[in-house]
């Protein structure tokens, strides 16, 4: 087997198995499970969001982000306008999925309180 088709199927296993336990917690909570998985994507894009220039690391490893500050200041104007142009690909898939986010953040509350009262 090629790689490329072990990698695309463990994606589209990684994905079944999302959607499985997407589709038990809807089913188990209703509306508020709609609710949650949009809260659950709404923080994990808004996380990836505030950390997308920083080092992986912690204050314990000040090295990491020097290391990376080095490397950016020496890019090649090319190597930086490609990065600017991956970043900004980025961002607008993580709007994106933080817009969804939101709404079913919104579509399962609005569900819940309806059926609640």
């Amino acid at each position: 087997m090629h790689g490329k088709t072990i990698v695309r199927a463990v994606a589209a296993l990684g994905w079944l198995v999302a959607s499985l336990i997407a589709f038990v917690i809807v089913a188990s909570f209703t509306f508020f499970g709609i609710g949650l998985i949009g809260l659950l994507l709404w923080f994990v894009c808004t996380r990836m969001e505030l950390e997308k220039d920083a080092a992986v690391g912690s204050g314990w490893t000040p090295e990491l982000i020097a290391s990376q500050y080095e490397a950016r200041q020496k890019m090649s104007p090319e190597q930086r306008a490609a990065d600017r142009e991956e970043q900004t690909l980025a961002m607008h898939s993580m709007r994106f999925f933080k817009n969804l986010g939101i709404a079913l953040t919104l579509i399962g509350a609005a569900g819940f309180l309806y059926y609640q009262l």
